[in-house]
């Protein structure tokens, strides 16, 4: 790999149990260059490390990281970040998957600018993109799920997978993307003026009602 430029990379700190850190690679919907493959690669072979995770988030972790240590990997790394960027999952989508019947990645970035933008909120919030009703992006269970439907996207909101789990409120079925990312934000600024601390979107359309937040988005 010597002919191959390195790339850097954005990470996040996590201090696990036993005393040692994790750092979460802050990927866009998985995907690592081979420029940021050898900076992975290179930072692991010079401080020993041997263990590189992918997370439920279509993310990496960098496992392992003796907190003496830690400054030095994050330099060789890239910069660090206190908090990773919200978290999105995104199938491969029509065009790469046989069953996908809608693009699932340029929707994902617009889905990610769209949550940045109208923050901050009262709690994490998880987005799920899925080409198909196969909903391998998870889609039904994230605070905000795009479904691919032959003419166009149907629209979730509040759906959890914690212990209380369950599909989120369809805002709209079959609608444009235009459409979608309309009715996204306005259930956003909902939740943003409407949730309480640490409140998942869910949690605010059990106490409120789905009706509260239907017609929050009309």
């Amino acid at each position: 790999m010597d002919n191959i430029d390195s790339e850097s990379l954005v990470v996040s700190p996590v201090k696990r149990k036993d005393g040692t850190y994790s750092l979460r690679l802050c990927i866009n919907q998985g995907q690592l260059t081979v420029g940021m493959l050898k900076t992975v690669m290179d930072t692991m072979a010079k401080f020993n490390l041997t263990s590189l995770r992918a997370t439920t988030g279509q993310r990496m972790n960098l496992e392992g990281i003796p907190e003496a240590k830690l400054s030095e990997v994050v330099a060789s790394l890239g910069i660090a970040v206190e908090k990773a960027p919200p978290g999105l999952s995104v199938c491969s989508g029509a065009g790469i998957c046989i069953y996908g019947v809608q693009k699932t990645r340029a929707m994902g970035d617009k889905i990610l600018a769209l949550v940045k933008e109208n923050g901050p909120y009262p709690f994490k919030v998880k987005s799920g993109v899925s080409g198909c009703k196969m909903a391998c992006g998870l889609s039904f269970i994230r605070d905000i799920g795009l479904v691919g439907a032959p003419k166009g996207w149907d629209v979730y909101f509040g759906g959890a997978a914690t212990r209380n789990a369950g599909v989120g409120i369809q805002l709209g079925k079959n609608v444009s993307e235009d459409e979608a990312l309309s009715l996204i934000g306005k259930a956003l600024v909902y939740y943003r003026e409407n949730g309480r601390k640490r409140e998942r979107t869910s949690g605010t359309i059990k106490r409120l009602g789905a009706d509260a937040l239907l017609a929050a988005v009309k």
